[in-house]
């Protein structure tokens, strides 16, 4: 399970950095951390909170940024504790949950969660799921997971260690999800894995949303080159997959996305995505097809071991109104710079412009809107592994 996370790829060979899950247990060496290693358990977390202030708004912002959503104030954005056992090649069986608090969980709280229901504070499961490896059929054999889990599409993540910046992009603010399913990932060869499952819709907790379940398909494949790279084939389809907007919903809707990784050296990476989402008979646009397409390019570059360049641009288009507040399409540009001085501490300064042809961005309870946003801020990360 080490360095895999929600977008359902090897996530440590295309993001620089350190990760809590690699750090030394906080209390050392001890029967606890003895206990963890001999079977397999392991606990690790973060705490990240941030500040960002957004040109033309204050407080609650409308459609971006996100999840630094609240202009000119701080954020604790995450605690998160994570829980794992992982699995080995032979017949094993694992699981993991992830529980956290903060603003995040308030903004991505599922259908039926607990606590409070509060915009800036929430307390939830993004993930509790069960993982068995059976050495089967192939040669790596096949996983096995089923429970909440992060559903596998896009770069980005929820899990904030392994992102680059610290506000995401359109396609995670629309196209990101979690949701109660089961997936079989087949390792069929060295240079491929196929991803097959059922989920019952986004954001859900062990209960239906639609009509009908929803279906993922997904083909990661690594080519045998010097360099490291991944190409990835993401289709994600039902009544109820993902988010759209209010009275959008149409008879089934389908997601594809294609993705490349590029590692082109030691020190520079990039990921390329592009995707597009269909909402057939849509009631909102007459019983037609709402489409919304997606394209972004995230490129990082390491400094030095303290240091390193992260840039983000992207082009969203929602003609129908169906995925964004306001119709129409969006740009943005981000760059940001990851500090860290310490193998557990991270300091995440951005800046960022989003860019519409048409008046979507503003403050959320005034009705002024504009077409341009300026936004600048940092995030403050720390992070470790418990035992």
């Amino acid at each position: 399970m080490t360095g895999r996370d929600d977008s359902g790829a090897d996530r440590k060979t295309y993001t620089l950095g350190t990760y809590p899950e690699d750090q030394k247990p906080l209390l050392g060496r001890d029967a606890l951390s003895d206990w963890g290693h001999k079977h397999r358990v392991r606990s690790f977390g973060w705490l990240d909170g941030g500040f960002t202030s957004v040109s033309n708004a204050s407080g609650l912002v409308a459609e971006a940024p996100t999840p630094n959503r609240f202009s000119n104030q701080f954020m604790l954005d995450a605690a998160w504790v994570v829980l794992e056992r992982s699995t080995i090649k032979t017949l094993s069986w694992g699981f993991r949950t992830d529980f956290y608090a903060g603003s995040d969980a308030a903004l991505l709280r599922s259908q039926n969660h607990f606590g409070l229901d509060s915009t800036r504070w929430g307390t939830e499961f993004r993930q509790a799921y069960f993982k068995l490896h059976t050495p089967i059929l192939f040669r790596e054999g096949i996983d096995w997971t089923a429970g909440r889990i992060n559903i596998p599409t896009g770069v980005e993540t929820t899990l904030s260690p392994y992102n680059q910046l610290y506000s995401r992009g359109y396609f995670w603010t629309h196209d990101g999800s979690s949701g109660t399913a089961l997936f079989a990932t087949a390792h069929t060869n060295s240079q491929t894995d196929i991803v097959l499952g059922t989920t019952m819709g986004y954001n859900t907790s062990f209960i239906l949303r639609g009509r009908a379940p929803g279906y993922l398909a997904k083909l990661i494949y690594h080519p045998l080159t010097e360099m490291k790279q991944q190409y990835l084939v993401t289709v994600y389809t039902g009544p109820k997959p993902l988010a759209a907007a209010s009275n959008h919903v149409g008879t089934w809707q389908t997601l594809a996305e294609l993705q490349a990784r590029e590692v082109w050296t030691p020190h520079f990476n990039q990921a390329f995505d592009v995707g597009y989402f269909s909402d057939p008979h849509d009631p909102a646009n007459g019983r037609h097809n709402s489409g919304s397409q997606d394209a972004f390019v995230i490129t990082s570059y390491e400094l030095n071991r303290i240091a390193a360049l992260h840039t983000r641009l992207e082009w969203f288009a929602d003609p129908h109104g169906a995925r964004a507040a306001v119709p129409g399409s969006y740009g943005e540009a981000t760059a940001g710079i990851t500090l860290r001085p310490k193998p557990w501490f991270e300091f995440r300064p951005e800046i960022r412009g989003d860019f519409s042809g048409q008046h979507s961005f503003g403050a959320a309870d005034s009705p002024i809107r504009h077409r341009n946003e300026l936004s600048a801020g940092f995030e403050l990360l720390l992070k470790g592994r418990i035992f």
